[in-house]
């Protein structure tokens, strides 16, 4: 289903969402739910220069097919409401980071995360959630002071359906100060959501 930018950022709108949002929060949040086709994912999700004057650098931008495992499956045909369904009835049962909850967290309830990685030392990783409006199947997390990708960076997640049915995570990372170099800050994050992927589509199966 083709959802209009007029009618995201509408919805949006309508329940007080623009009024804080950064250009890029705004624009992640209508690229997410764009039908995956060649020209959406060729595009960038923030706006042009929004991310820049936000004080925001993109460092990784993934989708990721939801299966049991990382092999040749296919994928599973699940809806991405029944995605968020399994998160919120166990969230640290999928969610790969130290610290999780177990429920599903609250608009702007901080988690202490802590993410550890083969590579490097365990890094504090605190984090506030937002739900992004409407948008059922999306939300993101705000990077707390002494995250180590540097006070208000941001995460956005998204589960969705691609053209032929299969359930996809689509997460999006901006920094400000990160204090790990970036290509071990992006193998860290591509394998830690590679990982939540895995995690629901045992789930779900």
């Amino acid at each position: 289903m083709r959802i209009s930018t007029g009618r995201i950022l509408g919805a949006m709108a309508a329940v007080g969402v623009l009024a804080t949002a950064t250009p890029a929060q705004a624009q992640s949040a209508h690229s997410a739910q764009q039908p995956v086709t060649k020209a959406a994912v060729a595009q960038p999700a923030a706006a042009k220069n929004g991310v820049a004057a936000a004080g925001l650098r993109k460092l990784y931008d993934e989708r990721f097919t939801v299966k049991p495992n990382n092999g040749h499956y296919p994928g599973l045909k699940v809806s991405p409401a029944k995605a968020m369904k399994s998160l919120h009835d166990c969230f640290n049962c999928s969610f790969p980071v130290k610290g999780a909850p177990k429920k599903f967290p609250k608009e702007n309830q901080r988690l202490n995360l802590e993410a550890c990685a083969t590579f490097f030392a365990c890094k504090d990783a605190p984090v506030r959630y937002h739900g992004i409006g409407t948008m059922k199947n999306a939300w993101y997390f705000t990077a707390e002071k002494g995250h180590f990708d540097g006070k208000g960076s941001k995460v956005y997640f998204n589960f969705y359906t691609d053209s032929k049915g299969y359930l996809k995570l689509h997460v999006e990372g901006y920094v400000t100060h990160p204090s790990v170099p970036d290509s071990l800050n992006k193998r860290f994050a591509v394998e830690k959501w590679q990982n939540f992927a895995h995690n629901m589509g045992t789930k779900l199966d």
